[in-house]
C-alpha cells in the first residue's frame, strides 16, 4: 500500500439491518484499514432516509447514492421485480436530496426468472432503469 493512498468501497449497503448494532465499530475498523470513503447505495425508497442520515453523521466518509434496484422486497420470500410504482414513490425523495448525492444507485436489470419471468416484468424493469438514467442525466449525476 502506497503512503497517502486510501481505499474507497464503491458499493456497500450500510443501511442493511445487519449493521444496526455495530455500524460505528464497522466504520471505525474501515477507517483504521485505510478506507477513506464508503459509497452507500440504496435498493429501495425505504432505505433513503437512513442513508442520508448516515451521510450527515459521517460527512465526507459515507457518500450517499439513492436509486431503485430491479429486485424489491426485504426478505427472500417477498422479493419481486421492480415496478414503476416503486420508482414513483422514490423519485420525490431523490429530488429532495439531489444536491447531496454522489450518484443514482443502485440501479440495473435482473431478468432472473424468479424475479422477472414475464416479458411485461422485463419491460417494466427496463422502463424503471431508463427513467433513472434520464434522472441522473438531468441532475448531472453518475449512475
Amino acid at each position: 500500500r502506497a503512503a497517502g493512498v486510501g481505499l474507497v468501497d464503491c458499493h456497500c449497503h450500510l443501511s442493511a439491518p445487519d449493521f444496526d448494532r455495530d455500524l460505528d465499530d464497522v466504520l471505525e475498523k474501515a477507517r483504521k484499514a485505510n478506507v477513506v470513503a464508503l459509497v452507500a447505495v440504496a435498493e429501495h425508497s425505504g432505505e433513503f432516509e437512513k442513508i442520508m442520515q448516515l451521510s450527515e453523521r459521517y460527512n465526507g466518509f459515507v457518500l450517499p447514492c439513492l436509486g431503485v434496484h430491479p429486485v424489491q422486497g426485504l426478505s427472500p420470500e417477498d422479493q419481486r421485480s421492480v415496478t414503476l410504482k416503486d420508482l414513483d414513490v422514490a423519485l420525490p425523495i431523490i429530488e429532495n436530496y439531489k444536491d447531496r448525492l454522489l450518484a443514482i444507485g443502485e440501479v440495473g436489470l435482473d431478468f432472473s426468472p424468479r424475479f422477472a419471468g414475464t416479458d411485461e416484468q422485463k419491460e417494466e424493469q427496463r422502463q424503471v432503469l431508463i427513467r433513472q438514467i434520464q434522472l441522473a442525466k438531468r441532475l448531472n449525476l453518475p449512475v
